[in-house]
Parts: structure tokens; C-alpha cells; sequence
């Protein structure tokens, strides 16, 4: 069959938005899995089982970049080369839609490249590890972390959201680091901005926000810049813009009196 004349085969499609280029799916590309079967057998949480790449909605220029940078990794997997087991590190506040973006790019390796994928907030999956051993099933630690480890793209949300314990950090470490020499993608979010270690000593401004590598550590943070492209997210929290729609109806740069909605994204 010859291949589709809009998107010559790579199932994306270049459209114009504002004045710039942006590839979205194209509309040849066959139906992916039923949703129900990928989030059952991806762990997705149902507060994110509509997350796709084609509502996620950038509205400020840090996630119409996020969403042109998620597109071409989605394109260009399976990584190989130098690139193998490339994964994606998405930062930025509470409610910008790092969880819904990561969710999106991992329904498209699953239903689109054959991936096969792992959901899991990371304090639950450290919870999950701590009582893993389990007297009357003998469960134990390493039976919870090998479909961890074993995933071709795993999603580890949240990361930090609570403070990091030696074990924890330990924990995360050998899940990364196995990772890391398996040649297998992750996908992480962090609330958490990432600076070198430099950068975060020299700030002396009154903040009160740690930066990620203060939360991780140096060796954990050098690890995930070799694994991951960092992809940086920038706005208000929709969540509290949902409990006050009157405080903050219009994204950056809107014109006067043509406002647009804030999207419905989370994490």
C-alpha cells in the first residue's frame, strides 16, 4: 500500500498554528487499542484515561515547545543509536499538565509503536515496595520491582512530591539506574525545577521551593540528564483557577477582550 500522501508514512501530519508548524497525528493512522484495555494494562488512574496528545491544549509557549518536543520523541521511538532508551524528565508547578502530556505520550508508544508501559506515582510505588514482603505469599520486593524494570516505557509521577528519605532516594536510584543499562525509557514528572548543582547553590533569592536535585540528590539528577530530554512547563495551576475562574479566565498574552479558556488538564 503506498503511504498516505499528507504525512508520507511517519503518521504525523504538519499544520500551522499562529504562524509556526506543529506535527499532530494524522488522520490515516489506524484507531489505537480500546481505551479500557490501555489503562488496565498500563495502570492508568482514571482521572487520566482521556489524556492524548490531541487535547492536549498549549496555550503559553512553553506548552506549544512541550507539546512539539513530545510529538517528535513519539516520532522518532524506539530511539536507538546513542539515543536508545531516550526518556522524557516533564517539570513544571502544580496543575500545568505535566501528568496529562505524559500520559499522552505514553498512550501513543503503547497503542502506536507496540511499547509496552507502566503508570505509577512514585509514592505509591515506593508504599508498594516498602510492604511488598508478604508472609503468606512470600511476595517480595524484587516480584514488585521486575515489571517496573522490565516495562519498555515506564511513567513515574509526582516524583518528590513528599520529602525524600535515604531509602527512597536509594530506591529510585537502582529503579533508574537498571533502567539506565537496559537501554528502557522513562517518563517522569516533577513539580521540581532542575538546575545543575551550581545553579542551586549560587541562588540566594528568598525562595522557599527546593529544586529537584536538592530533593534527588547530585548522582540521581546526573543520571536522569543522561536518560531524559527535560521539558520544562510553565502557567498557572488550573486546579486553582477552577475554584476561581474569575481570577484568571485568559492565558499570557491574550489580546484585550479575546481571551482564551483555560484547557482542562491536570498534573
Amino acid at each position: 500500500m503506498a503511504p498516505c500522501e499528507r504525512c508520507r508514512g511517519t503518521g504525523f501530519e504538519i499544520v500551522d498554528r499562529d504562524g509556526r508548524d506543529f506535527a499532530v497525528p494524522c488522520a490515516c493512522r489506524s484507531g489505537p487499542a480500546p481505551a479500557d484495555g490501555f489503562i488496565r494494562r498500563c495502570r492508568i488512574p482514571v482521572r487520566y484515561e482521556l489524556c492524548e496528545l490531541t487535547n492536549f491544549d498549549p496555550w503559553t509557549p512553553s506548552h506549544s515547545a512541550a507539546l512539539e518536543k513530545s510529538l517528535a520523541y513519539c516520532t522518532g521511538y524506539p530511539h536507538l543509536g546513542r539515543d536508545e532508551g531516550l526518556g522524557l524528565l516533564l517539570t513544571g508547578a502544580n496543575g500545568v499538565g505535566k501528568t496529562h502530556l505524559a500520559v499522552a505520550v505514553l498512550r501513543e508508544l503503547v497503542t502506536t509503536k507496540g511499547a509496552t508501559g507502566q503508570f505509577w506515582d512514585f509514592h505509591e510505588l515506593i508504599r508498594e515496595i516498602r510492604n511488598s514482603y508478604n508472609e503468606e505469599t512470600r511476595t517480595t520486593e524484587l516480584q514488585v520491582l521486575e515489571p517496573v524494570i522490565e516495562a519498555s516505557v515506564l511513567l513515574l509521577d509526582d516524583l518528590g512530591a513528599w520529602r525524600m528519605t535515604d531509602w527512597m532516594v536509594d530506591t529510585l536510584f537502582f529503579i533508574v539506574n537498571q533502567r539506565y543499562l537496559t537501554k528502557r525509557a522513562t517518563i517522569i514528572t516533577t513539580n521540581f525545577p532542575d538546575v545543575s548543582v551550581e545553579e542551586a547553590h549560587a541562588d540566594r533569592s528568598n525562595r522557599r521551593a527546593e529544586y529537584l536535585v536538592e530533593r534527588i540528590g547530585s548522582s540521581l539528577r546526573s543520571r536522569l540528564m543522561e536518560m531524559c530530554i527535560v521539558i520544562p512547563l510553565d502557567g498557572p495551576d488550573f486546579r486553582q483557577f477552577r475554584q476561581n475562574p474569575r481570577g484568571g479566565a485568559t492565558s499570557r498574552g491574550s489580546s484585550a477582550g479575546g481571551g482564551r479558556t483555560i484547557p482542562r488538564f491536570g498534573g
